[in-house]
């Protein structure tokens, strides 16, 4: 890996070294994006060196940071190489594709998803509460990531985790068997951005996060928290968000109907939501999975 020092970074762009420490530590602030530090002095690599120039032509364009970061899609696409097209520029190998173990250990992590969970959650309430939903949320959005060629393990991680945000809500909340409130509801729609933040905090620059905040987001434009419009949502959020309702109808026991659905009424109510509240598109390729769709065992525990 290329490294570049303060002064080499400087010059490339042709900015002062004190700009670049200022966006630096907007980075580090909004993005808990570091640069190296070895023996006290600061180091920057290749991607650095890209999101440095992405902020700079920005900052040309008069752009405030709360302006940049708002919507931090394209900072997270630069630390993606060689990026799957999300409607299938690149094919999955098919023998391939049945080969993954859904339950792997997160290579880029070096933990299996139950442990990535404990280690996050710590809170045993909140594992009793989220963990077989989560797990089962994750091998859903696995399984219909895989048809439409956008798995990859930000997916995976972004799943599992989508509901980490609610370890920093109040249990009475979480578990009122009423009708919320007004502000109790509004509340609970905070867990999107809490998660955000959260994992960026235990896992750094992810894409995972972005993924997370987009998982209540509608397809009309009336989802939460940032009121996302069709294709402004990521595929990735679109996706969970129909593999969160659809385990929430069929298993899940904290339903909100207080009684689960049969598969078959769960995709009516899918295909009924189909252009209001999710991409119609993946609730077609959702459906099409109906008899692939086996949730192993050990998923299925009662929470």
């Amino acid at each position: 890996m290329k490294k570049y020092s303060l002064q080499e970074i400087s010059s490339v762009v042709e900015k002062s070294p004190n700009v670049i420490e200022n966006w630096m530590n907007e980075l580090e602030f909004r993005l808990n994006h570091q640069a190296l530090i070895e023996n006290g002095e600061k180091y920057f690599d290749d991607l650095d060196l890209r999101i440095i120039k992405f902020i700079m032509n920005k900052r040309d364009e008069r752009l405030s940071f709360n302006e940049i970061f708002t919507n931090v899609d394209e900072v997270f696409e630069l630390r993606q190489n060689e990026e799957i097209d999300v409607m299938g520029s690149k094919e999955i190998n098919k023998s391939q594709d049945n080969n993954i173990d859904d339950y792997a250990t997160f290579s880029g992590l070096g933990r299996d998803p139950e442990s990535l969970f404990y280690d996050i959650a710590q809170d045993n309430e909140i594992i009793k509460m989220f963990k077989y939903h989560s797990l089962r949320v994750m091998f859903l959005s696995g399984m219909l990531a895989k048809r439409v060629n956008c798995y990859d393990e930000d997916l995976r991680v972004a799943a599992l985790l989508h509901d980490i945000g609610k370890m920093g809500l109040s249990s009475n909340i979480l578990l009122k068997p009423e009708k919320l409130s007004d502000l109790e509801f509004s509340i609970i729609q905070s867990h999107c951005h809490i998660g955000n933040v959260i994992v960026r905090k235990h896992l750094g620059l992810t894409r995972a996060a972005k993924f997370i905040r987009d998982h209540h987001e509608r397809w009309d434009g009336k989802g939460y928290p940032r009121r996302l419009v069709g294709d402004e949502i990521t595929i990735q959020g679109r996706i969970i968000s129909i593999c969160d309702a659809f385990d929430t109808m069929t298993i899940d026991q904290r339903n909100y109907k207080k009684n689960t659905l049969s598969y078959d009424d769960a995709f009516e109510e899918l295909h009924k939501c189909s252009w209001r509240q999710f991409d119609g598109n993946l609730v077609k390729v959702f459906t099409d999975m109906r008899e692939d769709i086996v949730i192993p065992d050990y998923m299925i525990q009662e929470i």
